[in-house]
Parts: C-alpha cells; sequence; structure tokens
C-alpha cells in the first residue's frame, strides 16, 4: 500500500526535475540567440579580430530563420518562438526597411536639403511608426496590451527589490522616477558639456529649435521603449521570467550603441546597458510605459540640443 505513493512522488519529482531542465536550457537557448542577434559578433570581430563583417544584418536574419524553425522540431524551444519572430521583425524594419526607407526619392526629397534638426525629425517619426508596426505585431501574436506596456502603469507603484534600513514603506517610483531624471540628466549634461566647448554661447543658437527638439526627444523615446524594450520584454517574460528578460534585453541594447550611439565604443554599451536596466525595470514594476518613456525623453532632449548646439553654432 505504501509503494503507489512512493512510485507516484518519485514520478513528480522526476517531472518536477524535467521541467527545470528544460527551463534552463530555454534560457541559455534566448541568451544565445539574444548575443548572436545583437551587435556581440560586430564588436569581436572588429575590434578584436580587426576584421568586419558586412553581411551582419544577411547574418542576423538567417540566425533568426534557423532558431525560429528549431522551434517546430525541438519541442523544448517552442516557447521561445514568437521572442524569435518578433527579433526578426524588428530586424527587418530596422536593418532593412529603414535604410530602404531613406534611400528612396520621396524621402530624399522631403529631407535632403532640410536643416539638421528637421532631418533627425524624419529619422525619429519613422522609429516611432516602425515601433508601432512591432507592437501591431506583438499584438497579432495574441498578447495583450497590458501585457506589452501599452499604458502609462502605476505611476506610484513601489521599486521591487530597494528598501532604505528603518523606513518601513517601500521607495516607490513616484519619488525615485523624478530621482532618476534629476541625476542622469545633470550626468548626460556635464558629459555633453565637456564635449563641447560652446555650450553657452550654442544654447541661444538653439533656442529657436527647442520645440522641435523635443518632439523628437518624445518620438524617438517612444519608438526605443516600445520597439527596443516592450515588444522584447513582452515575448521572453513568460518563459524566461523578469530578472532574465531585464538582462538579455539591457545587453542587447546596451550593445546596440556600441557603434554609432551617444557615447559610443565600451563606455556606451555599459552606460546603455545600465539604463536599460533602470528603463525596463520602470516598465516591469509600474507594469507600463509611463516612467521608462518620461526619462529616456529627457535625456534624449539633452543629446539633442547638443547635437543642435554642433549643427548651428
Amino acid at each position: 500500500m505504501s509503494e503507489q505513493p512512493t512510485h507516484m512522488l518519485a514520478a513528480v519529482d522526476r517531472t518536477v526535475s524535467q521541467q527545470a531542465t528544460d527551463r534552463r536550457l530555454l534560457v541559455i537557448m534566448a541568451w544565445i540567440a539574444t548575443l548572436l542577434l545583437s551587435k556581440l559578433p560586430l564588436v569581436i570581430a572588429r575590434d578584436l579580430l580587426g576584421i568586419d563583417i558586412p553581411w551582419i544584418v544577411p547574418a542576423w536574419l538567417a540566425t533568426c530563420g534557423l532558431f525560429f524553425a528549431i522551434t517546430f522540431f525541438w519541442q523544448t524551444l517552442r516557447p521561445m518562438r514568437g521572442y524569435i519572430a518578433i527579433m526578426g521583425i524588428i530586424l527587418l524594419v530596422t536593418a532593412v526597411a529603414d535604410p530602404w526607407i531613406s534611400q528612396t526619392a520621396f524621402w530624399q526629397g522631403l529631407f535632403a536639403s532640410a536643416s539638421p534638426i528637421v532631418i533627425l525629425f524624419g529619422e525619429r517619426a519613422l522609429i516611432a511608426v516602425e515601433a508601432l508596426f512591432v507592437l501591431g505585431a506583438v499584438l497579432l501574436m495574441g498578447v495583450k496590451r497590458r501585457d506589452v506596456f501599452l499604458a502609462i502603469g502605476k505611476l506610484n507603484a513601489p521599486v521591487q527589490g530597494m528598501r532604505v534600513p528603518g523606513r518601513k514603506k517601500p521607495i516607490t517610483w513616484l519619488f525615485f522616477g523624478p530621482l532618476m531624471i534629476i541625476v542622469l540628466s545633470g550626468l548626460f549634461y556635464l558629459f555633453m558639456a565637456g564635449q563641447n566647448p560652446n555650450t553657452r554661447s550654442g544654447l541661444a543658437a538653439v533656442f529657436p529649435w527647442l520645440p522641435l527638439i523635443l518632439v523628437c526627444a518624445a518620438l524617438n523615446a517612444f519608438g526605443e521603449e516600445a520597439m527596443y524594450r516592450a515588444a522584447p520584454l513582452s515575448m521572453l517574460l513568460p518563459f524566461a521570467g523578469p530578472a532574465q528578460a531585464l538582462w538579455m534585453t539591457s545587453i542587447w541594447f546596451g550593445l546596440g550603441h556600441y557603434y554609432g550611439g551617444i557615447p559610443s565604443g565600451f563606455f556606451g554599451f555599459v552606460e546603455a546597458g545600465l539604463l536599460g536596466l533602470l528603463l525596463g525595470k520602470a516598465m516591469l514594476d509600474t507594469r507600463g510605459m509611463g516612467w521608462s518613456w518620461m526619462i529616456h525623453v529627457v535625456l534624449d532632449t539633452i543629446i539633442y540640443i547638443f547635437l543642435a548646439i554642433g549643427a548651428y553654432s
């Protein structure tokens, strides 16, 4: 009479152990896919091996296709199919469609002879449109609007995992969000001002452009938060969990700034990666895009002001 429950418990233990093993394997494969679909291969090739990979975009797309196909034959990896599909869509709109649109006669006619800030507006507007396309794809895959963070979110939500010794009440984003805006905007201003000796005189020159600069920052912040954070996070969370999803998207976002970011290089990777952790955590804690978008807007505004100073002073 006592053997049957023992066998049943043993079977349950084996099932639980197998599920844990499968989940670890799934997360490992998601990490491998994320790193292969980032700029890490380019960084290794250029900075460590001294060679270039001119065919990196076809390689990224082929990697997406390979991982997507594997999910149909390897049952354990099936939960990451949606994540790979969204990463492929992001690549198509940013690395294929974006450059093509920028070279069309229509686009050139609109912006070829325009002023630098107007050109910037066109580029940021395009990113926002691309983000809407990616979000539409996520929603068509059955993800609910709330799960893709298409909401302001609970702005006074607690900052998970952060407590002040001796304080019973948790720290909320209603305090931490503005604090981060003040601290980070100060650091960004000091960094950008240190790169530009004409800061004071330049500010007067770009003042008339400030409304358009704010629009550019708002568009870019929405586009990047939606496409590079909300969409991948929504696909990773169900099988990878919040911690792994946050680290994966943040490192991928940081590597995206290694070439062409402001700042770029290793410092750009670290800065953007840490910023990605902060903005992603805000998204997860509040279940919305409110704080991540606001912080991003302020930082982009500072960057674009100094880009305008460089262009107009």
